[in-house]
């Protein structure tokens, strides 16, 4: 597993580079992911454009550290294309729901197959490539450090694939906003933050009350007011666990491999389980 890629997407991002580069020249171009290495990094509309700091080489004439500007984008799909995908996600909750919580289903690809398409990159002829290195090879060792770099952003935010194979974020979220699932998700996505606010125990601790001064044998065990016929249903969240889902498996303050969304399920799982045993 690459360490510059956590999710499944990321990885095949990274899969299909590897696919077609020498492994040798990838290895170098792993070192070349740093900030030490990145001077400039800007991305705008799925293009990526960034300035490396390069090496010495008296080989090709170089005498001195240069700087070499390096572009990295995805070939497009067309709006034709892009209006037959979305209608298509749009009819499936699951696709929907995965893709509001910044995670992209493993099965998307079913998708882009109907319409002739494939969403990720298989081979060279999905990348635009361009550096101003000697290196005549492509991708070059800077290219390679670039889609490294990228490949860690597509962790973070998966929607960026979409903007990479041409359709806005925006545009993709208002259209499976549409369907009425998609409108819950939505909307719950994009609310304020919840505040929070501090509590002194985990569960509702009981409330004292001041006992009377007489206490009738009778009333003790049945009570002095009849139980209530009926219960009102509780009501279960619309969505549950959104403040943690929002960032997705690999927000941009976790740096593990393994998922924050399990861990935290694990966790709340594990406290559930001691609070119980101390009621």
């Amino acid at each position: 597993m690459s360490a510059h890629a956590k999710t499944w997407w990321g990885q095949q991002f990274i899969a299909a580079l590897e696919d077609f580069t020498d492994s040798g020249r990838l290895a170098r171009g792993r070192s070349y992911s740093t900030d030490n290495r990145i001077k400039q990094w800007v991305l705008q509309k799925g293009k990526v454009e960034a300035k490396m700091r390069g090496n010495i080489n008296p080989y090709f004439g170089v005498y001195k550290e240069p700087t070499y500007k390096v572009s990295v984008q995805m070939t497009h799909l067309s709006e034709g294309q892009w209006q037959k995908i979305i209608q298509k996600l749009s009819q499936r909750a699951s696709f929907i729901a995965r893709l509001l919580l910044n995670e992209i289903p493993e099965n998307i690809e079913t998708v882009f197959t109907d319409v002739g398409v494939h969403f990720l990159p298989n081979d060279y002829k999905d990348f635009n490539v361009s550096c101003n290195c000697p290196d005549y090879e492509v991708p070059c060792k800077h290219i390679a450090g670039v889609c490294y770099r990228l490949a860690g952003q597509l962790d973070q935010d998966p929607f960026l694939l979409f903007e990479m194979r041409g359709l806005a974020p925006e545009k993709l979220l208002q259209e499976l906003a549409l369907s009425p699932l998609g409108k819950v998700l939505s909307d719950a996505k994009s609310s304020a933050a919840v505040d929070t606010q501090p509590v002194s125990s985990f569960y509702t601790r009981p409330v004292l009350t001041e006992l009377p001064k007489e206490i009738r044998l009778k009333d003790f065990w049945q009570g002095q007011l009849p139980l209530p016929k009926s219960l009102e249903p509780g009501q279960a969240a619309t969505v549950p666990a959104m403040l943690i889902k929002k960032g997705g498996d690999f927000p941009a303050f976790w740096q593990k491999q393994n998922s924050f969304i399990d861990v935290m399920e694990d966790f709340y799982l594990r406290m559930r389980k001691a609070t119980l045993k101390g009621l």
